[in-house]
This record gives structure tokens, C-alpha cells and sequence, in this order.
């Protein structure tokens, strides 16, 4: 099992090289990933779609070399997505990332019936974090795309999840369904959801997932907690996922992680027929670069699946 982004970086080290292409590349943040993806072997070429003057103006003030570039001019950010969507489905680009355009366009290009590379039914962002206070990576969903999950987008949020744990070597990924309570309350939804999840993978449903639910976050993250409480679990102590009930909590719980646990992260979009990266715009250049490292890490499982 991979447990740290150094580890994961040895990993992505005795990958091939890939093509990325970035949708609204006029940003430091977001060249300074490519830099720092170029100098470590990682990208052999990057596409950058956005105004290619200020684009240019960036990659000067870095340092770049221009000719390791192909730039893609574009006048908006809508159409930064849709160019940068459009190197994906011509196979010029194996990765696709997030630079300064607002979610709502580079999902919409993503999402698009026609010329769009969703290959689920429901997009769904995680977010990876290491930090100190913990022995694994732990894993938050969604924290960025839907509000108020349902039952089945719940699901298909952790079967959304599967390249990754496989990217990262976790067998049987155990799942915490979290709830403020650890029984069925029907006036609190999120509980009746987690019981059904469950229930799923008691039954078989959720592939190799280990699903536990509804369980408090104390419970979720602590063996000592669930002994303290007298609460039988496969996951306390262990979780490799958290699924939150709403995005509001989970933005709340990975923002708190970064802030005050001290947590190295990464952020990906799950769900597409290729490795989306998507990182928060307070991301600096070297969580942008963790994420970069998730998705070589998928992009190599997709392509022996």
C-alpha cells in the first residue's frame, strides 16, 4: 500500500512521461505545476489553452521554455475547457487539469453528451490527504461538485473512487459513511443512506469496498473512540475513504485538514474516461503537483484495464 506522496512519487517515477493539457493556463499557481512536472521527467510535453500572451508572460516570468509548449489561444474560459476537453478526445493529451476558470465551465465541457469524457453517470471530486496525525492516506468526498447527495449518486461516488485505490495499492478500501450518529434516524437522512450503503456491501453491490455506516467521525477515525463507545467496526481506526453527507461538510472537513492538521493534499475529479485533475485556486504548485501524481498513478491502471 502506498501511504505518502513520496512513496507515490517513486511510484510515478518509473512511469513513462505523459501529455497533459491544462484549460486556462494564465496563471502562476498552475504553470508553475508544469515546471515543476517538466524538471522531475514527468510530462513530456504540455498543452496550454487560454490567451496566449498572458500565458506566454507567465512562462517567461518562470523561466520556461516556450517550445516545450503547445499554446492554444483562446478568447474565454468556456472555450479554454472545450479546447482543452478537445486534446483529450483526439488522444493529443492523457491528462486534463484544472488552471483559473471557474468549475462550473470545465465540468460542463467535461460533462457534454457529445464532445464531453465523462464515462460515469455522476462526476464526483476527492480530495487525498496525508498528514501527520494519521497512518495512511484518507481520502474526502465530494467535496466540490455535488451538494446534496442521493442514495445512488452515494454509491457511484464510491464505486467513482476504484482507480484510485487500485493507483495506490489499497485492498478492500474501507469506507466510513459518516453521520453525526451511529444509528438509523429518519429524521436525519444521512443516516437512513449510510445504513443502505451497508447494506450494499454486506451484500456484494459495492465491489471490493468495505462500506460502514452510520458511523461519527470519532468512531470513523479512532479504534480507541469505538472501544470507548462499545461500537463493533471493520473500519474504526482504518477508514481509507470518508463519505460525507454533503459537500458543505466535506469542503469543511478537507479545508480544516489543510489548515490545521497541516495536510499535504491532492484533488481530482473522479468519474471520467481519463484522469481529471481539480485543485482548490489556494492550491500552490506543489499540491498541484500531487495531483498530477494521482492521476499518472490512474492513468497507468486505466491503461492495463
Amino acid at each position: 500500500m502506498i501511504t505518502s506522496f513520496a512513496q507515490l512519487e517513486e511510484k510515478v517515477r518509473t512511469l513513462p512521461p505523459v501529455t497533459i493539457v491544462i484549460a486556462a493556463a494564465e496563471d502562476k499557481k498552475v504553470t508553475g505545476l508544469t515546471k515543476l512536472a517538466r524538471e522531475k521527467g514527468f510530462i513530456k510535453k504540455a498543452i496550454l489553452t487560454g490567451k496566449s500572451d498572458e500565458i506566454k508572460t507567465v512562462l517567461n516570468e518562470l523561466g520556461e521554455p516556450v517550445d516545450f509548449y503547445e499554446i492554444v489561444h483562446t478568447d474565454e474560459d468556456r472555450t479554454a475547457a472545450v479546447e482543452a476537453v478537445k486534446a483529450i478526445r483526439e488522444g493529443r493529451a492523457q491528462i486534463l487539469v484544472k488552471g483559473r476558470l471557474e468549475t462550473v465551465y470545465y465540468l460542463k465541457a467535461i460533462l457534454d453528451k457529445e464532445n464531453g469524457v465523462a464515462a460515469s453517470k455522476v462526476l464526483s471530486n476527492l480530495t487525498m490527504l496525508e498528514m501527520p496525525s494519521y497512518h495512511k492516506f484518507i481520502c474526502v468526498t465530494d467535496n466540490a461538485i455535488i451538494p446534496l447527495p442521493t442514495l445512488e449518486e452515494k454509491k457511484v461516488i464510491i464505486l467513482n473512487t476504484a482507480p484510485l485505490m487500485k493507483a495506490i495499492e489499497v485492498e478492500n478500501p474501507k469506507v466510513a459513511a459518516l453521520s453525526a450518529l451511529e444509528v438509523v434516524n429518519p429524521k436525519v437522512p444521512s443516516t437512513v443512506d449510510a445504513d443502505a450503503l451497508q447494506t450494499m456491501s454486506r451484500n456484494g453491490e459495492m465491489s471490493d469496498f468495505i462500506v460502514e455506516g452510520p458511523i461519527a467521525y470519532d468512531i470513523a477515525i479512532s479504534k480507541e473512540a469505538s472501544a470507548g463507545k462499545k461500537h463493533v467496526s471493520e473500519v474504526a481506526g482504518e477508514p481509507d475513504i470518508l463519505l460525507m453527507p454533503n459537500l458543505e461538510a466535506a469542503n469543511i472537513l478537507t479545508k480544516a485538514y489543510k489548515f490545521h492538521a497541516h495536510a499535504n493534499s491532492g484533488g481530482l475529479v473522479m468519474g471520467a474516461k481519463v484522469p481529471v485533475v481539480l485543485n482548490s485556486r489556494s492550491d500552490d504548485a506543489e499540491r498541484r503537483l500531487n495531483s498530477l501524481m494521482m492521476a499518472m498513478a490512474i492513468d497507468s491502471v486505466m491503461k492495463k484495464s
